[in-house]
């Protein structure tokens, strides 16, 4: 049980003596390490508005990840790769948040799935040559913070503006990339070596493109569970459709096919029983998609057929790198290479951007084999079904697409280990059950 009431126990502190110690502690850091200096003042404002609203650096923290931060700063700062410390960070941000709110353990399958895989590892795990402990613990925090994401207890409203606030992300990043593209940062477009040009805002075409998934996704699923809120809905939906098209990214246009195409069919079942207002969005999607094809159709040209591979389409290097992680796999298949392994098994025979194979399924087999694989794999449908009931008939045909659309395009790309994907989705996992309560979660039933 927690209730922890922390916040009001703050003002017994000696606000004199605090103020005064931390000025002449900064003083003295200007001096000799400005930057450290910075860096610090910057990450106590963020703590001190976390103590007094934490909602509110909740929805910070939220917003940073439309930013692929690993690719705009390339090394590391305090001794950490930057991606790393970016998780700290934002747990550390999230702290009192979690105080306030408090841990509910009903979708906290995936974390334990994750201890399993991390005792595998250590315990029967045929490690490759380069494979070694710290890699293991590394890759253990680094993919099991996000699924954290779906403990902390939100109250309703607060869950509810987390939600918009995910299908504006992909927004927000072409916004930054535009303002980065104008400081000379950042390109906000990439014209790849097939001559396709795909819109990237402040991330590559690949995590913009898991932003506008979501962001496409998601509103299928609001504009039936909040009808009174259908227009923003509407308005994301179409704006991330036109931002998941410029990315020129095939795996998540495909894996929202039968999403689209229920969608027709819900409008047109409706229209034939007489609500005749719905020919405006059945003919007005029929035009958006026509306008996004004939837009993209030479990009997904060039992508998709003019380099000659082994496949009838052009993977982009996927079906080699997923034969050698499968080949490198062989000799351990029930417990795996142990995890975070298949993070040094590119030798350099493959493309250096396989550092993944980007497929989920051989990534976890090649960790966890299929014993680490399955249970992971498990977790997830747990949690999948927990929300599933929570939700109201009309919303549970979208949402099984969400997720069946998940499942597909963790086929073709890393959205269980890329922070573009998998923090939004166990976000908006958790707000979705949240806001599917009767009443906000009183806070002594937290734990149970």
């Amino acid at each position: 049980m927690t209730n922890f009431e922390w916040g009001s126990k703050l003002n017994v502190l000696p606000y004199g003596m605090l103020y005064l110690m931390s000025a002449l502690f900064f003083g003295t850091a200007v001096i000799y390490q400005p930057m450290i200096a910075i860096a610090a003042v910057l990450l106590i404002i963020l703590l001190g508005i976390s103590i007094s609203r934490p909602e509110l650096i909740s929805y910070f923290v939220l917003i940073t990840t439309a930013i692929s931060i690993n690719f705009l700063y390339d090394g590391s700062m305090f001794g950490m790769e930057i991606l790393s410390l970016y998780k700290l960070v934002i747990v550390m941000l999230l702290v009192p948040c979690i105080l306030v709110n408090g841990l509910r353990f009903r979708l906290s399958h995936p974390l334990w799935a994750m201890v399993a895989l991390l005792v595998i590892t250590f315990g029967s795990s045929i490690w490759l040559p380069e494979m070694t402990s710290s890699i293991a613990v590394k890759a253990f925090i680094g993919l099991s913070i996000p699924f954290v994401f779906l403990l902390i207890n939100w109250k309703k409203n607060v869950a509810e503006l987390q939600i918009k606030i995910i299908c504006m992300l992909p927004l927000v990043s072409v916004v930054v990339g535009l303002l980065l593209q104008l400081a000379h940062v950042h390109n906000f477009l990439n014209i790849e070596y097939t001559g396709a040009v795909r819109i990237q805002g402040a991330n590559i075409p690949a995590h913009l493109a898991m932003l506008a998934f979501m962001g496409v996704a998601i509103p299928f699923i609001e504009v039936k569970r909040n009808p009174q809120q259908a227009r923003f809905f509407y308005i994301m939906l179409v704006l991330n459709f036109f931002i998941l098209i410029g990315t020129g990214t095939r795996g998540p246009i495909l894996a929202l096919g039968l999403t689209v195409l229920y969608y027709f069919y819900d409008i047109l079942r409706q229209y034939l029983k007489g609500r005749t207002y719905l020919l405006i969005p059945l003919l007005g999607a029929f035009f958006l998609i026509v306008v996004a094809v004939f837009w993209q159709l030479d990009n997904f040209e060039k992508r998709s057929f003019e380099r000659q591979t082994d496949t009838a389409v052009d993977l982009s290097g996927r079906s080699e790198a997923w034969e050698y992680f499968l080949n490198k796999a062989a000799d351990s298949p029930w417990s795996g290479r142990g995890l975070g392994a298949v993070t040094v098994a590119n030798d350099g025979t493959l493309y250096k951007g396989f550092v993944v194979p980007h497929n989920e399924y051989i990534r976890f087999y090649f960790d966890g084999g299929y014993i680490g694989a399955i249970l992971l794999m498990f977790s997830l449908l747990a949690v999948f079904i927990l929300v599933y009931r929570a939700l109201a008939p009309p919303i549970k045909p979208y949402y099984l697409l969400f997720i069946a659309a998940f499942l597909i395009y963790s086929f073709s790309d890393n959205t269980l280990s890329t922070v573009q994907f998998i923090i939004p989705f166990c976000w908006y996992l958790n707000c979705l059950y949240r806001s599917s309560q009767p009443t906000d979660s009183p806070q002594k039933e937290v734990i149970r």
